[in-house]
């Protein structure tokens, strides 16, 4: 899909900054960060490779135990590690409650010209 238009908004240099820090956690450009938020998304941080590490293990583990465990408790393990992963890897989308609690805290910033001049 071919992005034709251009949102613009003014923040402050701490607002900037702290809005490109979060972006590169999440290894994402800045507009797709800002993109997926205002879609309502909680993009995720990029996980550190032990992480990665670690799953791969447990998935091993998992593999290895086929057929030497119950059933019930396989489908635990594998329960479990679908959890981690949707948990971890994919993106969540924010619930209406959250939604309005966010928009709550909102501070309108001042601009233009104040009713008192």
């Amino acid at each position: 899909m071919q992005k034709e238009l251009r949102i613009e908004a003014r923040v402050t240099p701490e607002q900037k900054k702290k809005i490109e820090q979060i972006a590169k956690k999440c290894d994402l450009p800045i507009s797709e960060y800002i993109r997926q938020r205002a879609l309502g998304y909680l993009p995720r941080t990029v996980l550190p490779d032990a992480f990665y590490l670690f799953y791969t293990k447990l998935c091993e583990l998992c593999n290895s135990i086929d057929g030497k465990v119950d059933a019930k408790t396989e489908e635990k393990i594998l329960k479990l590690i679908d959890d981690i992963g949707s948990a971890l890897f994919l993106p969540e989308k924010e619930t209406v409650a959250q939604v309005k609690e966010g928009c709550a805290k909102w501070q309108p910033q001042d601009s233009g010209q104040s009713k008192e001049s």
